[in-house]
């Protein structure tokens, strides 16, 4: 057990006062727990927030009144760990209460929570509660098996967004936004909900007055703005008032290192400043107000705790521990076991895996590290060989304890099938695997390549900046030193898009497809790459290896629809778009096209149907009434044609719509409002659609000359 103060004590009572909350007065941290299951959960999740950075925890530069209102009005565990310094695999430790060799999920973007899995949200629905997720990044998107258990799960990042990537998030006052308005209609129900604010992630740009009041200090006012809007959610609860029968769990998923070890982000090192996370829990009544539990703690004990704390029976494959005893005044500490595979899967790097016992931290790397926790908190001085037989024991320790904790068949980031091999052959693909496991010691250790990582970040931060030359030349000297990394490509690849050098980025990817041809990251960047190029038949062709790979490619299967429709494929295309829509059932777009591609195939009353259930979920969707237009028209229903596109021109005025409408006007007839609204295209139509405009110049024309 360790623990450490910084500056003087923060004024929990008068945080909460401010506020609003009407939480007790703070009472002995030993007061007696009540269990009730009788409760609403609200689990906050804050994306990449150290705990050191908030008030409650002694950082005197903090901006956070409500953080430090819930601190003071139940309990605060001042050393709590994440399993993963990542976001993905770090919420599946959380919300399964098992680590990721039990789990399988251990980095972000190409693994799944399997169906398997049994989450918190499962088993809270299963005993009755309606469940609600609210998320502002795609690092947690549904088709990443989050969304698990949850009757509604908001992932919409972006307004008709429909190929979301890792930089699709939302800020966190929409987020909120969100929330609150299911809490309008739901507030009558027991429910648990889940709210993930991403804002502290890179790179800090927070919001107005934020902006100014932090000036120089970006990562701080991106916190004080989330806590803003976890006030905002708190003080809802309240006016609602459930705030008396509502257990308020927030927790981080990971920090971010800040320069320290010269790490930049999170997900390269083990290091405290990412591990280490701030986790609180009030209930008003029930949880002893101003509690601070100083034994270390794991964030995979946050499942089995509010299980406990609900009166719900704890599912026998729990890893993590309740942690009820432990706000009554249990003081002893729990062992923590973490591990990264962002190095090796994102930079070629080794593993590395964490093991910390009592006072001693032990790293298992190519070069190992042992630190002092309780004499070296920033982990400076790493005295591993004058104390060789502690982390040899530590050592052992650890590989006990991931051999007890795996699950039966671990779950590698992808093995394929003798079948999916010779699919690949086939299709003129060869190939080995992914490696998984343990720090691979033949790699070469993070710590020996921070200045290529230093350069990647430099790239980064340039390519952020829009300075696309500088960050080309960054990306470029960190392949040419670490050539062996399908990454290292697809980067570089990217900022060549950005620059319309649509061929070189190409060319990067075809060169590195020759070297890693079944990496799922190079064959499904490169579909996307040849579709934008209009090169149609690569692109499918891409598209057939990736869905070799997966074939629940989400992007594959959607671009495929697209091209097949394009080539008036319409049964290829509906079938492609129907398994999409297996994987995101609520994507607005894909139904929408499959609607389309119903009536093309002459299911037009089915598409209709389609179109009216959605309407009814966004009646001021500009888009739907536009593709609604033309499932009439090819019905030959002209007058529902015009009435949906004129709705269409109202809801979102464009040249597309005005094109489509006056089209429609000349079948119908009147040829008069037609060439009104033609002149109103070509007045508004950009230069880029030189083809287009030269097209219907020639039409408006005919038509001036019919009307004479």
């Amino acid at each position: 057990m360790y623990s450490r103060q910084r500056g003087s004590p923060i004024p929990f009572l008068a945080a909460a006062l401010s506020i609003g909350l009407t939480f007790p007065a703070l009472v002995d941290a030993a007061a007696k727990v009540v269990k009730n299951g009788d409760r609403n959960v609200l689990l906050i999740t804050m994306d990449t927030t150290r705990a050191d950075r908030i008030g409650c925890y002694g950082y005197r530069g903090a901006s956070t009144p409500n953080l430090d209102a819930l601190a003071g009005a139940g309990a605060r565990f001042e050393n709590a760990y994440t399993a993963v310094p990542l976001t993905l695999p770090s919420h599946a430790s959380l919300f399964t209460g098992t680590l990721p060799v039990f789990h399988g999920v251990y980095n972000n973007g190409f693994y799944a929570l399997g169906p398997e899995a049994l989450t918190l949200a499962e088993v809270l629905k299963d005993v009755g509660y309606a469940t609600a997720a609210f998320v502002s990044s795609f690092t947690v998107d549904s088709r990443f098996g989050t969304a698990q258990g949850f009757d509604v799960y908001d992932d919409a990042f972006a307004e008709g967004e429909v190929l979301k990537n890792f930089r699709s998030e939302r800020r966190g006052d929409a987020t909120a936004a969100s929330f609150l308005r299911w809490l309008g209609t739901n507030a009558d129900r027991t429910f648990f909900a889940w709210v993930h604010f991403y804002d502290p992630h890179l790179p800090y740009d927070p919001p107005s007055p934020y902006k100014e009041e932090f000036r120089g200090r970006p990562y701080d006012g991106e916190i004080a703005f989330m806590d803003a809007e976890i006030g905002r959610i708190i003080s809802a609860v309240r006016e609602k008032g459930l705030l008396g029968k509502t257990l308020i769990v927030v927790a981080a998923d990971h920090g971010e290192a800040l320069g320290e070890h010269k790490e930049i982000d999170h997900g390269l090192f083990l290091y405290d400043d990412t591990l280490r996370v701030p986790l609180l829990m009030a209930s008003d009544g029930r949880l002893p107000g101003g509690t601070v539990v100083r034994s270390r703690v794991r964030l995979v004990d946050v499942f089995p705790t509010v299980l406990d704390l609900l009166k719900v029976k704890i599912p026998k494959m729990t890893q993590g521990t309740s942690l009820f005893p432990f706000i009554r005044g249990e003081r002893n500490d729990l062992p923590v076991v973490a591990e990264t595979r962002y190095p090796e899967e994102n930079f070629g790097w080794s593993n590395l895996r964490a093991f910390i016992d009592g006072p001693w931290k032990y790293i298992e790397a190519p070069r190992a590290e042992l630190y002092n926790l309780e004499r070296d908190r920033g982990e400076e001085r790493n005295v591993l060989e004058e104390n060789g037989d502690i982390a040899a024991g530590l050592s052992r320790k650890l590989k006990d304890l991931i051999g007890r904790s795996s699950a039966p068949e671990p779950k590698e980031m992808r093995k394929l099938s003798a079948e999916e091999e010779q699919r690949l052959k086939s299709l003129g693909y060869v190939g080995g695997g992914v490696k998984a496991g343990g720090p691979a010691l033949s790699l070469p250790d993070p710590k020996d390549k921070i200045q290529d990582y230093l350069l990647y970040f430099r790239g980064n931060i340039l390519e952020t900046e829009g300075r696309f030359e500088q960050a080309a030349a960054c990306y470029a000297e960190v392949l040419r030193l670490n050539p062996d990394v399908p990454w290292n490509y697809v980067n570089l690849a990217f900022l060549e898009m950005k620059r319309n050098r649509v061929p070189e980025a190409i060319g990067i990817l075809e060169k590195a497809r020759s070297r890693f041809p079944d990496s799922l990251v190079i064959l499904s960047r490169l579909m996307t790459f040849y579709s934008k190029a209009e090169r149609f038949e690569d692109a499918l062709a891409a598209g057939r290896a990736v869905l070799a790979l997966d074939p629940r490619f989400f992007d594959a299967l959607f671009l495929s629809g697209t091209i097949l429709a394009g080539q008036g494929k319409w049964e290829d295309a509906l079938r492609s778009y129907e398994r999409a829509l297996e994987i995101e059932p609520e994507n607005r777009t894909l139904r929408m096209r499959r609607a389309v591609t119903l009536a093309a195939l002459g299911r037009a009353k089915e598409a209709i149907l389609i179109f009216e259930e959605i309407l009814r979920e966004a009646p001021e969707d500009p888009a739907v009434y536009s593709d609604l237009a033309r499932v009439y028209e090819n019905e030959g229903n002209i007058p529902k044609a015009l009435e949906n596109a004129g709705k269409a021109i109202e809801l979102g005025p464009s040249p597309g719509t005005y094109h489509a409408y006056a089209m429609l006007l000349a079948k119908a007839g009147n040829l008069k409002e037609a060439v009104r609204w033609l002149r109103k295209y070509l007045e508004t139509a950009p230069a880029t659609d030189a083809a287009g405009k030269k097209k219907a110049a020639s039409i408006l024309a005919d038509w001036e000359k019919t009307l004479q």
